[in-house]
């Protein structure tokens, strides 16, 4: 196993290259003259990638290890970011992606040779925890609830990763990012368009805190940086919970800019809204489109300063966002607009 880090015009397995950060990563790649060879299912819809040229391979993350990595062969460098996202659905489905399957991707990269990995974890491995929630923090200081399937999944995935990397001699880098929003994003960013629609907006909060977003652009260019690092042996975590300071009203105004909208917005107290969560969620209300997490949590989020400090990415690797504040959502406001001309 050779952990040294990824040569220029080395190829790199892709996974979750149909999603919103995967096919960020394969843009980046690409257009530095990496080969991809991108991971899909048989319904994905892959038009993306065929027009960046990767190289598409179809397959589950839930194939036998040796199938898998016979795709793998060849390849210097393995990016791993396929996931089930706030599906609300059982544990055992999620585990057999989350978990499972990172683990036998990893053991299938470990079997293709591959020294230098990447695995996309979520800030949302550090439960409720909102102070010095750092990649120093222990895990076990904020235990979970039994409903955070997802935060779980990506807890048990960051410890089978770094134990497939530890006994291969692997080179991993976990990445833990925030809120994620940009070009192809299915989550997020329609949920902010939905919004805008409405006769007025709502801010948790006066709107000026920034909250914990980070632009899928800038976390590729994360990942990337992290396979060109010379990191060591086994698993090494590095936080993105957050790239320029973005507030709800920012986010909202800038948007509505890009998309001929008119921004009405109305701020809450702050502490109306986190007493309205606390009694929401005794009546067991939860965030529509991300149930498993508590209105608690969404309204602390919202309405206090970011808790992920992103340090170590920046202090180790030297890492700066290279895609400003204003261009990400651009490009975002940008893609909304194509998309809305392409199905009208």
């Amino acid at each position: 196993m050779n952990p040294s880090p990824l040569p220029a015009g080395a190829p790199v397995f892709l996974t979750g290259g149909t999603g919103l950060v995967g096919s960020h990563v394969a843009t980046l790649l690409r257009s530095e003259g990496h080969p991809v060879r991108a991971l899909h299912r048989a319904n994905s819809v892959t038009g993306y990638l065929e027009g960046l040229e990767c190289e598409l391979v179809q397959g589950d993350l839930q194939d036998p290890v040796d199938e898998l990595a016979r795709g793998m062969v060849g390849c210097s460098g393995i990016v791993h970011c396929a996931a089930v996202i706030y599906s609300g659905g059982p544990w055992a489905q999620v585990h057999a992606v989350n978990v499972e399957g990172s683990d036998t991707v990893f053991r299938a990269a470990a079997t293709a040779g591959i020294g230098r990995g990447v695995h996309l974890s979520s800030v949302a491995v550090y439960g409720g925890a909102f102070e010095g929630a750092d990649e120093e923090f222990s895990l076990d200081r904020a235990p979970l609830h039994p409903r955070e399937h997802y935060a779980r999944s990506k807890r048990e995935a960051e410890a089978v990763v770094s134990r497939r990397a530890r006994e291969s001699g692997m080179a991993v880098s976990i990445l833990r990012p925030s809120v994620l929003y940009g070009e192809r994003d299915r989550l997020f960013i329609p949920t902010v368009v939905r919004v805008l629609d409405w006769p007025c907006q709502i801010l948790l909060g006066s709107g000026r805190t920034p909250i914990p977003a980070v632009y899928a652009g800038n976390l590729a260019d994360a990942i990337v940086a992290t396979l060109r690092s010379p990191l060591p042996e086994g698993a090494r975590a590095f936080n993105l919970g957050g790239d320029h300071p973005l507030s709800q009203r920012h986010l909202y105004t800038e948007l509505a800019r890009v998309l001929g909208k008119r921004a009405r917005l109305v701020p809450l107290p702050a502490a109306l809204v986190v007493s309205c969560a606390r009694i929401g969620e005794a009546f067991g209300l939860r965030v529509p489109g991300a149930e498993e997490l508590s209105l608690r949590r969404a309204a602390s989020l919202a309405v206090r300063p970011n808790p992920y400090r992103s340090t170590r990415l920046r202090a180790e690797l030297g890492w700066t966002p290279p895609v400003s504040l204003a261009t990400a959502l651009e490009r975002t406001g940008r893609w909304v607009l194509e998309v809305s001309d392409a199905t009208a």
